[in-house]
């Protein structure tokens, strides 16, 4: 949490120069401000009173999503989720059941942290989605989250190829802040319980795309699985 508020202060700062760069009487060379003008230069162009607000607001804005990802009708939203589609019964023994479940994460690139064979419990890193659906959902929980908040739209704007867009979700995922948590339970001789859950994932949408895709990767290993019955 302090490299990231870290990142953020340097964040403020590189922005504050920019703006003062910017805001420079327009006979005096800005080449910051002509390097943003030649792409995504709306910034530029802006008044420098509303672009030093519409900053102000995409920080703060960025500032709130670092400090509290999650939001109360987030969090119910998955609640409700996890009970839906969120645990299994598996008509295979503990073994075969473990085992399946192993293979489908080691196809979805996951990193497998701990495994606790006897107690059936197993953590891992998340699957990767499709870059586009990533992008999208991604895209998505801010434009969701801005609204709730009380954001204007204007603070999901690309600021800029030297505006410091910062997707604090996707961070935390890349930095280990995100998995998922597999406990198996058997019930009977042919007959397991499986859980899953997410963490450090807060958008709903996003937690069920990743329930959809684990569980359609553990239905095919328990198909292929049953030549060897």
């Amino acid at each position: 949490m302090k490299m990231r508020e870290w990142a953020v202060g340097a964040g403020v700062l590189a922005l504050l120069a920019l703006l003062a760069g910017c805001a420079s009487p327009a006979r005096q060379s800005n080449p910051m401000a002509e390097l943003m003008a030649g792409k995504g230069g709306s910034l530029a162009s802006m008044d420098p009173e509303k672009m030093m607000n519409a900053m102000t607001e995409k920080m703060n804005f960025s500032q709130e999503m670092m400090k509290n990802p999650d939001l109360p009708v987030w969090h119910a939203q998955r609640e409700q989720m996890a009970l839906a589609v969120g645990d299994r019964v598996f008509d295979k023994g503990f073994d075969r059941t473990f085992e399946s479940m192993i293979t489908a994460l080691a196809t979805l690139g996951c990193r497998v942290n701990n495994i606790e064979r006897t107690s059936g419990f197993i953590t891992a890193s998340l699957p990767q989605l499709a870059p586009d659906q990533q992008e999208s959902l991604q895209t998505e929980s801010k434009a969701s989250y801005a609204q709730i908040k009380g954001f204007s739209p204007a603070v999901l704007q690309k600021a800029g190829p030297m505006g410091f867009d910062m997707d604090f979700g996707a961070m935390m995922e890349r930095g280990g802040g995100a998995g998922l948590t597999l406990s198996m339970v058997k019930q009977s001789a042919r007959q397991t319980k499986v859980k899953l859950r997410f963490d450090g994932v807060f958008y709903p949408r996003q937690i069920d795309a990743l329930y959809r895709t684990v569980w359609a990767e553990v239905d095919k290993q328990m198909f292929l699985d049953k030549a060897l019955d």
